[in-house]
């Protein structure tokens, strides 16, 4: 599964250039909010960040994409979630 680039610039306006994610065990309560560099996509460093699937179930929709920094997208690799 993979989402195209429209799903992703939708996520990415979405996100207003911040972190999604609201995982309680990468110890944030509330949405991350890390501020992010388009340019940065895929890449290492402050500002870092990519596509990740919510789950594994939910498709290659808009609905299933969440835009997260580095640090949160290596912490939910690595958990799973």
């Amino acid at each position: 599964m993979a989402f195209s680039n429209v799903i992703i610039n939708q996520a990415w306006i979405r996100s207003g250039s911040r972190c999604e994610c609201e995982r309680y065990m990468h110890d944030h309560y509330h949405r991350c909010k890390r501020q992010l560099i388009l340019k940065k996509r895929g890449k290492g460093g402050v500002g870092a960040w990519d596509a990740h699937h919510r789950n594994n179930i939910g498709g290659d929709g808009l609905s299933n994409c969440e835009i997260l920094c580095s640090l949160c997208l290596a912490k939910a690799r690595s958990f799973g979630v």
